[in-house]
């Protein structure tokens, strides 16, 4: 198997969080997940076999008690609690322990809060339930004695998930005395520790435990999550980020505003807007937050590059393209300025007139961004974009291919795509075909980019914050909306993704 095929214990959480809003509860995965070990150990043994099962306190302690449950009919049950059971925080753990806590007749539960406490027990196939895919670190008394036993126990040995000691990502042995199975069964798709530490799982055994596609198709709030984690208390200016947002002309004021706007609730520390001084004007009286680099001129032309040249090099990514305009010395500027935004390596947002540019590139970075309606991309392609949602995929698949780069197309549905993966947002109204509220979009992609995010992840969670907050300022305004007010509801939607149900349109077309 390569580590292609494999995810990250990031991605797993991100997975399972994204297949609750699809309405599938942790509580069905969980039993799912313990429901197919048991299937598996009883492939195995005879009815007078002995199981013993080793759970941890949480989720992977609670798939053993799930595992628990399913073969006590079948077999004689030795469930080995590590740890004071009145400490499980994890709340689907903590169900199914009330539940097995309960079956006196048929479960023997040992409770080993030290040690001392582990029982010697003959066994034919012993389990490990006690640390999953969130195991960071050294296993920790009892666990670590626990983990000796266990490995000198005689009987089939099958862990749960991943082996308890093997890092779910590295794959490196986080103890001398990890687990050392003869099977390991782990769920929905390999995990990359498992790929890389091969020689310490035994066979691998993946089960399906109910998660759709749609939960890895489909951007939900466990892609939020990714994101957006808890500050460090040390955490100091800059460390999430500085943009730097090029745009605006004579004409266009609001677009690099509200993109701004956008960007500063999206959560980056600073950011500094380089744009004509009619739009520096506007902008420092919308916020003060918003650091000014005026241009001399009334758009952008070459000859203000030197002057946005040293901010290229201080900022984490750009933002080129919102309200830039059509001029032609405009289009020349917006060329070098791609040309020193890869010079310098920093991400690339290219948004509304900038994409203009796009049509005259053979390639881009693989950090690049690109953010085009259906009319942008057809003028990128030069062809009409298709209104079947599958075949507008493969278009922006084909030109992300193409580009090097991700591939944001704007409409009823998003889909995004890199020349390796594509996604799809549902969250949105129509309410937000108003103007601005692709500025807005682009500024929060930028903001989350410039945070350090990967670029398709940070595509991926600007669309549904975007759609969400678009939700969530209907519900207040309805056709009153404007696109400003979406920057008021950008923090709700980061705050708790999975308030937002998404509208999974039936009327959109997937295939023609």
């Amino acid at each position: 198997m390569k580590i292609s095929d494999a995810i990250s214990s990031e991605e797993m959480v991100a997975i399972e969080g994204n297949a609750e809003h699809l309405g599938i509860s942790r509580l069905l995965l969980m039993e799912n997940a313990g429901r197919a070990v048991a299937d598996e150990i009883l492939k195995r043994i005879k009815p007078e076999s002995c199981v013993v099962i080793f759970s941890g306190l949480g989720g992977n302690g609670g798939d053993g008690f799930v595992t628990a449950r399913h073969l006590a009919s079948h077999c004689k049950i030795h469930l080995v609690v590590l740890g004071n059971p009145s400490l499980i925080k994890h709340a689907e753990a903590l169900i199914n322990w009330e539940i097995v806590n309960k079956m006196h007749h048929s479960l023997r539960i040992h409770v080993v809060r030290s040690a001392s406490e582990l029982p010697d027990i003959k066994s034919s196939v012993v389990v490990d339930a006690i640390l999953g895919t969130g195991m960071r670190g050294t296993p920790r008394e009892p666990m670590l004695q626990a983990l000796q036993l266990m490995n000198r126990m005689s009987g089939t040995k099958i862990a749960v998930d991943l082996p308890t000691g093997l890092h779910p990502d590295t794959g490196v042995l986080t103890t001398e005395s990890a687990f050392q199975p003869d099977i390991t069964i782990t769920f929905h798709r390999p995990k990359q520790g498992l790929v890389r530490g091969k020689e310490h799982i035994g066979k691998l055994v993946v089960a399906d435990i109910g998660i759709p596609p749609e939960a890895e198709l489909y951007i939900g709030p466990g892609d939020i999550l990714r994101v957006y984690k808890p500050r460090h208390p040390h955490t100091k200016k800059g460390d999430f980020g500085r943009l730097l947002i090029i745009g605006g002309s004579d004409r266009y004021v609001g677009a690099p505003i509200l993109a701004s706007l956008g960007a500063l609730r999206s959560g980056v520390d600073i950011i500094y807007l380089a744009a004509p001084p009619n739009v520096i004007s506007a902008a420092t009286s919308q916020s003060p937050d918003i650091i000014p680099i005026p241009f001399k001129t009334k758009i952008l032309k070459e000859a203000t590059l030197s002057k946005i040249h040293g901010s290229i090099k201080q900022v984490d990514a750009l933002l080129i393209g919102p309200g830039l305009g059509e001029h032609s010395e405009t289009l020349a500027a917006a060329r070098q300025v791609f040309s020193l935004a890869a010079q310098h390596d920093k991400p690339t947002i290219v948004d509304a007139d900038a994409l203009k540019v796009i049509s005259e590139v053979e390639k881009l970075s693989s950090t690049t961004i690109i953010t085009p309606h259906a009319g942008e991309l057809s003028y990128i392609t030069g062809r009409t974009v298709s209104q079947s949602l599958d075949k507008r995929a493969q278009e922006v698949r084909t030109l992300a291919r193409k580009l090097g780069c991700v591939v944001l197309l704007k409409g009823p549905v998003d889909i995004i795509a890199d020349p390796e993966k594509t996604r799809y947002n549902w969250t949105g109204t129509p309410a937000l075909s108003i103007g601005g509220t692709g500025d807005v979009l682009a500024g929060v992609i930028s903001g989350i980019r410039a945070q350090g995010v990967q670029s398709f992840l940070a595509a991926c969670v600007g669309a549904f914050i975007n759609g969400a907050a678009g939700q969530l300022a209907f519900q207040d305004k309805g056709v009153g909306l404007v696109a400003s007010d979406l920057t008021e509801h950008i923090h709700r939607v980061i705050i708790d993704p999975g308030a937002i149900r998404a509208l999974y349109h039936s009327q959109i077309s997937i295939e023609e």
